[in-house]
């Protein structure tokens, strides 16, 4: 059975899927990361690692083709080397992309589309007669407003508040301290600054339970989120010239966990976009190979 092979590669691990030509999986891996701006070689190495077990498994003179959304290879001529190397290695055609558009071609195919995503991070990516350009995606310093880690670090800069003017800690700042089991100013400075991205955005979560009990404070940190993710959506549509409706989709486990980041978001971008229609559903990135094959075919 001929087979197509999706791969979506970020900065934590990565997933292959394959499809049949009928595009249903029949196969999936997991495997380590695949961002070769922070380290190629390791890279191709865990990319061709999730390739190889999968054609063990289902024959590797039946694939017939492969599609793949890498973080960071559009550095330099990362993406033409990347592919060289899968075709000589594998005698198989493919398109490698970034990771974002990979996911507007899973979500619109060649259709016109917004794409916004908060997880960890955030950003926007719009997808145009059959262009991409990405709004927003600055990183953690220069923004990801509305992200996992941008909301908590808002949690943070209220309690430093609440500390320096000598003000007791609510609930919610009381929540994000008793994650992080220290109670002091030396404390906040450690977790902070001695931590990786991912771990300070993994206490998202801490304010989404808190909401859900329909704490007030956290409620607004997570409307704050959407307004920001929305504010986002709305710069980018005003970029481009869109006719009739316009399908926004929206990815993360921010949009997913949060039905507060959700309502605000709709209720802000609804104010400025009057014709759109949103697609919450989660769609893996791999199944991008299924709409790319079946244009090429």
């Amino acid at each position: 059975m001929e087979y197509l092979i999706g791969i979506d590669a970020g900065a934590t691990k990565s997933e292959l899927v394959a499809y049949d030509l009928d595009f249903n999986p029949i196969y999936k891996s997991l495997g380590g990361y695949g961002n070769p701006s922070v380290n190629y070689e390791i890279t191709i190495k865990n990319l061709t690692a999730l390739i190889d077990k999968c054609q063990e498994e289902l024959s590797p003179n039946k694939c017939i083709f492969i599609a793949a959304g890498i973080a960071g290879v559009d550095k330099g001529n990362t993406k033409e080397l990347i592919g060289e190397y899968f075709y000589n290695r594998y005698g198989v055609k493919n398109v490698i992309l970034n990771d974002v558009a990979m996911a507007a071609k899973a979500y619109f195919g060649e259709d016109d589309g917004i794409l916004i995503i908060a997880g960890t991070g955030s950003s926007c990516f719009v997808q145009k007669d059959n262009l991409g350009q990405v709004v927003g995606g600055w990183g953690h310093l220069l923004g990801d407003e509305g992200s996992g880690y941008h909301t908590v670090i808002e949690g943070f800069k209220r309690i430093t508040y609440q500390i320096d003017n000598d003000i007791p800690l609510d609930n919610l700042s009381r929540g994000l301290m008793d994650e992080i089991k220290k109670l002091g100013y030396p404390d906040i400075k450690s977790f902070i600054y001695g931590n990786e991205k991912k771990d300070i955005a993994s206490l998202f979560p801490v304010i989404t339970r808190l909401a859900r009990s329909r704490d007030k404070e956290a409620i607004k940190l997570l409307e704050g989120a959407g307004k920001y993710l929305a504010n986002l959506t709305i710069t980018a549509y005003n970029r481009f010239n869109f006719d009739g409706t316009i399908t926004i989709a929206l990815k993360g486990g921010v949009f997913y966990n949060s039905e507060d980041v959700v309502s605000s978001y709709v209720r802000t971008v609804s104010k400025h976009i009057e014709d759109f229609k949103l697609l919450k559903k989660d769609i893996s990135v791999t199944k991008a190979v299924c709409n790319i094959y079946n244009l090429r075919r």
